[in-house]
């Protein structure tokens, strides 16, 4: 028998990506990079490069293959992996939960200069929760550019690229006419502890990054899903703030008591249309469908959301929605109509309208 060939971690990366392209796989050597790194237990992409003599053991490369024939049949990368980065924490993903996407940080990040982007911060746990397989430090980003200037072409896709640049206050004209006094307070005292509300919490990744990054805040955290809830539990309790969330199934709004007042409620409803064409094979075979399509024109939660806003917003509350595109017009209609005020839309930075927010009045 034929003694197998013998690879160094470039080679098998080069190869790699190669038949990933060849299957119509987005971003072919960041993921055979990304897999590479899982099946051969190094912890950073920069490794990889770094030790680009050593070869790659007989027992790596079995893990590795398997993993290969899964991404080529289009399975998405944080479902092999088991977990996706999100603001900067690491988040377990199963398929009881969609996988965290960047546009829904954008949803964060416009939260988080509302309340107090002075104080928007990771905690010590979050830090430490951060620092898992993968992460990567601005150096070694830089230092793996550098390395892998013979990369494909095609980079990240769209649906994988992180944000390019934290969000300003002054993207957000609700965040513009924001209390004045929190800079105040960050100078002289404790910031005012927030009360959040996370409608659809899935993974958990809007409800775990807010406490995350506003010690003291309140979070509560719903879902139709018991087995979406465990895992928002799970990624809750692996950062250290499952003590400052209150996690409650059911539907939407329903599960609330109507005198229940936030400062903030944030959504990422499901607004896919089924059957859409556009609906990459990573999403449409592998994300709950309970979590992506909302009803035949996309927006059947927002109809079940938007009407109970103004009676769950404390004085002052702000609720921001993620949308799809096309939808930002409709559902601010809903939260005008509602009684909500201030009511604005929010572009992505790939200029789509993707976050409508709306104020109840003081």
């Amino acid at each position: 028998m034929a003694e197998e060939k013998r690879w160094k971690p470039l080679d098998l990366v080069k190869v790699t990506a190669e038949y990933l392209a060849g299957k119509s796989v987005p971003s072919p050597r960041l993921d055979a990079e990304l897999l590479l790194c899982k099946a051969t237990g190094i912890a950073r992409r920069v490794e990889l490069y770094a030790g680009f003599e050593r070869e790659v053991g007989p027992d790596d490369l079995a893990k590795y293959r398997e993993m290969i024939r899964r991404r080529a049949g289009r399975e998405p990368v944080s479902r092999i992996l088991g977990e996706r980065e999100f603001m900067g924490i690491r988040f377990a993903v199963t398929p009881d939960v969609l996988s965290p996407r960047p546009e829904t940080e954008f949803l964060v990040e416009a939260a988080l200069a509302r309340v107090d982007p002075v104080r928007s911060v990771l905690s010590p746990e979050a830090e430490d929760a951060s620092r898992g397989p993968g992460a990567m430090t601005e150096e070694l980003e830089k230092l793996l550019d550098a390395y892998a200037e013979d990369a494909d072409s095609d980079g990240e896709t769209d649906a994988e690229k992180p944000l390019a640049a934290p969000v300003r206050p002054a993207d957000f004209p609700l965040a513009s006419r924001m209390d004045r006094r929190s800079a105040d307070r960050s100078a002289a005292g404790p910031a005012r502890t927030p009360r959040a509300l996370d409608l659809g919490t899935g993974s958990g990744c809007i409800a775990v990054s807010l406490a995350a990054r506003l010690p003291g805040a309140r979070v509560t955290a719903v879902d139709i899903s018991p087995n979406a809830l465990k895992i928002a539990r799970e990624n809750a309790r692996a950062v250290g703030v499952l003590g400052r969330i209150d996690f409650r199934l059911g539907d939407w709004l329903a599960v609330l008591p109507e005198n229940e007042g936030y400062d903030l409620i944030l959504s990422n409803p499901p607004y896919l249309v089924p059957g859409d064409p556009e609906i990459w094979p990573e999403v449409s075979r592998f994300d709950p469908p309970l979590a992506l399509y909302g009803g035949n024109d996309g927006l059947e939660a927002y109809r079940a959301i938007v009407p109970g806003l103004p009676g769950r917003l404390g004085p002052g509350g702000v609720a921001f929605l993620e949308v799809g595109a096309g939808q930002a017009e409709a559902v601010a209609r809903m939260m005008r109509k509602s009684g909500l005020v201030g009511v604005a839309a929010h572009k992505d930075y790939g200029g789509v309208e993707r976050i409508v927010s709306g104020e109840r009045g003081r």
